[in-house]
């Protein structure tokens, strides 16, 4: 089997190239962020009630997103770590092994009490 013969040149006389993608920066109604790119020309319409943001703006909400998430983990870290200490202080103090204690709580700090932040 041979390759067809295509006419010269190629691409087609009439042929016209693919436009250069556009891409639209959204704030959704919920406050979330998306991207949408397009090669029509056109930004389609949202499929769900949303504005058109400028990028400066979508990578400030962006930001700001990301540096509250950050801090919501540290939190939730933090309140975590107290949690495993306080877990950890009453099963000793109810007369559990600390070996137990440390595998129930998830304490991995020293065993000294007075080395532990308060509750």
């Amino acid at each position: 089997m041979t390759t067809p013969d295509f006419p010269w040149p190629w691409p087609w006389p009439d042929w016209e190239p693919n436009p250069t993608p556009v891409k639209a920066y959204v704030q959704y109604e919920d406050g979330s962020l998306g991207s949408i790119t397009v090669t029509g020309g056109k930004v389609p319409d949202l499929a769900r009630p949303g504005r058109l943001i400028p990028r400066d703006e979508y990578n400030r909400l962006t930001t700001a997103m990301t540096a509250a998430h950050t801090a919501r983990l540290d939190a939730m870290a933090a309140e975590d770590a107290e949690r495993q200490v306080r877990e950890f202080r009453d099963l000793t103090a109810a007369g559990i092994r600390e070996e137990t204690a440390r595998r129930l709580s998830g304490y991995e700090g020293p065993a000294d009490a007075s080395a532990m932040s308060a509750p």
